[in-house]
């Protein structure tokens, strides 16, 4: 399992790649590991890959509302990312015996979304 970390998403950010494919690798990596992932050790790494930061953060000096993933990432009660990272907590708990599907399909609504959000803002800046 190889999420992305921290200190990967920097080194490449800082090098010029683009922050937005870098969030969506992110959770790209986050849906791969959870299809190959049994155990709840397994989840805990996936929680703890899903909680850290991206590009972005630093670059809005972690000002969501100024942010462009902003409502995305938002920790509000019926929003998106919330609603994973509750699943994901619940796969902490109980492991692969919870239907992997659902978990997925939210990752993927995730991935679409910041696809979505990168190709706004690429028609607000042209």
């Amino acid at each position: 399992m190889k999420l992305l970390s921290f200190e990967e998403t920097m080194k490449r950010y800082e090098s010029g790649e683009n922050a937005f494919d870098l969030a969506v690798e992110k959770w790209v990596r986050i849906r791969e590991a959870i299809k190959s992932s049994y155990s709840l050790n397994h989840f805990a790494l996936i929680m703890r890959g899903a909680s850290i930061r991206i590009a972005l953060c630093v670059e809005y000096n972690d000002n969501c509302f100024l942010c462009p993933l902003g409502n995305i990432c938002s920790q509000e009660k019926d929003g998106l990312f919330r609603k994973i990272v509750r699943l994901l907590q619940a796969y902490c708990v109980a492991g692969d015996i919870l239907p992997k599907s659902t978990l997925i399909d939210l990752v993927d609504q995730l991935i679409k979304e910041l696809e979505k959000t990168k190709e706004e803002c690429i028609k607000l800046r042209h």
